[in-house]
């Protein structure tokens, strides 16, 4: 009789076994596991970093107000101990990562082919999402390596003597580039996980689990990644008076003594060379390009050269017409085709908009608007006269002419003795005590009206 009940026992054992180990609890218990431990564990983890990113913007914006920059030059200041909170978030994705690539494979060798209450297809779709969720993370991982890598170099580099507004833009472009290719991940993993939830939902319900109580899909809130990255640009100082097209100050901080160079019909056959040397010169600008240079693929090289080495670029028309001699739709082909052929060799669309010989039209005012571009003439200019196509004489009016003064908007062009003047140029400008305005510092609000 004991060895009849011992068995029994054992029977029922097995059979309990069996069913804590049947396939359809094995892939429920394998859902509840993610969604307690494995999706708050990863979202915490990104939103961690958001978090610090978001610090991190009013840190820095804090920082660069300390005329030494104190803060990019002490490793323990409130600036690397983010860097470090942050380094050591995107080193615990390496378990989060593992995590998920064990859970898809469970679910990949769950056998329920057999199961008259699980669909085989929801269940392969479980371990596809999870997949791709742990190819995100590690994506994201290894991307923002990158980021604090560049950032740790950015902050470095502002420790120079040498540093100026340059450093500090160019810095801000890099970080933020690469940046932006980290954040792209962000929507995939809330994708993921909101499918993660739709599929898990249905095998819930197959098996006859209540469903109605469950908590949407945790996500990871990117808004506030991207408010931080906006927030690290620099602020405008600078608007165009629409009557004159000077560069007048919009800040109580901004310099007055300050003028605007640009260089028209760009990219021709010196607008490369003249780049190197204002970067030389440490001198921004903007050039304003000429659709028909870069319809060739070495013009889109040319100027994704400019572009690369910090210059802002300008719409100055595809044909260079006079926009009160042309059609209106004619008018918006010029502008919006050279637009569109900026966009593609650089990635953006320009700010700025200069009308050929300075003569703007109805239209071509509506259309730039439309393009949320700011319309800009010049003070003066010179290199198209006779007596100032030689570098001496050009540099000499360029800099001594009266109409130099405050926000002078100093028009030039791409050409062989313009390019060869300019050191003396930027020299003589500086001499007469005149700093020269970055336009990223030039609101898009502004500019010429009528």
């Amino acid at each position: 009789m004991k060895k009849y009940i011992i068995a029994i026992m054992l029977s029922a054992a097995m059979v309990i076994l069996g069913a804590c180990g049947s396939p359809e609890n094995k892939v429920l218990s394998n859902i509840e596991d993610f969604e307690a431990e494995t999706a708050p564990a990863l979202t915490s983890s990104i939103q961690s970093m958001i978090d610090y990113e978001a610090e991190m913007s009013g840190l820095f914006n804090e920082s660069l107000t300390d005329e030494e920059l104190a803060d990019f030059k002490d490793d323990q200041s409130p600036l690397y101990q983010n860097l470090n909170e942050r380094n050591e978030l995107a080193e615990g994705l390496s378990k989060i990562h593992e995590e998920l690539e064990n859970r898809a494979e469970e679910f990949e060798s769950a056998d329920v082919s057999s199961s008259e209450t699980l669909n085989e297809e929801t269940v392969q779709n479980l371990s596809a999402t999870l997949g791709q969720l742990a190819a995100d993370v590690k994506n994201v991982q290894s991307g923002y390596e990158e980021v604090l890598s560049s950032e740790t170099a950015f902050f470095e580099s502002l420790k120079s003597e040498e540093a100026d507004y340059n450093t500090l833009t160019d810095g801000m472009r890099e970080v933020n580039g690469v940046h932006k290719e980290v954040t792209a991940h962000y929507e995939s993993i809330n994708e993921q996980l909101a499918a993660f939830q739709n599929h898990s939902n249905e095998v819930k319900t197959a098996l006859g689990e209540d469903t109605s109580d469950d908590e949407s899909a945790v996500q990871v809130d990117a808004d506030s990644n991207e408010e931080a990255a906006e927030n690290s640009e620099p602020e405008t100082m600078y608007t165009v008076e629409a009557a004159t097209s000077a560069i007048v100050p919009s800040a109580e901080d901004a310099e007055s003594s300050a003028v605007l160079i640009t260089i028209d019909d760009a990219p021709d056959e010196n607008a490369v060379a003249m780049a190197h040397t204002l970067k030389e010169l440490d001198a921004p600008a903007i050039f304003f390009v000429n659709g028909m240079f870069i319809e060739s693929k070495e013009g889109q090289e040319k100027l994704r050269e400019i572009h690369e080495l910090g210059f802002e670029i300008g719409n100055h028309t595809y044909n260079h017409f006079n926009m009160q001699e042309i059609t209106p739709e004619d008018t918006a082909l010029e502008i919006i085709d050279t637009g569109d052929l900026i966009e593609e060799a650089i990635g953006e669309r320009p700010k700025f908009f200069r009308a050929p010989f300075g003569v703007n039209s109805e239209a071509s005012i509506s259309i730039a608007r439309e393009e949320n571009m700011t319309v800009m003439n010049w003070t003066y200019g010179f290199d198209w006269e006779p007596d100032y196509q030689e570098p001496g004489a050009l540099s000499d009016i360029m800099v001594n002419t009266e109409m130099l003064g405050d926000g002078a908007n100093l028009l030039m062009h791409d050409r062989q003795w313009t390019s060869e003047a300019l050191p003396d140029i930027v020299k003589g400008l500086r001499d007469k005590g005149y700093s020269l305005i970055d336009p990223k510092l030039i609101d898009s609000e502004g500019g010429v009206t009528e």
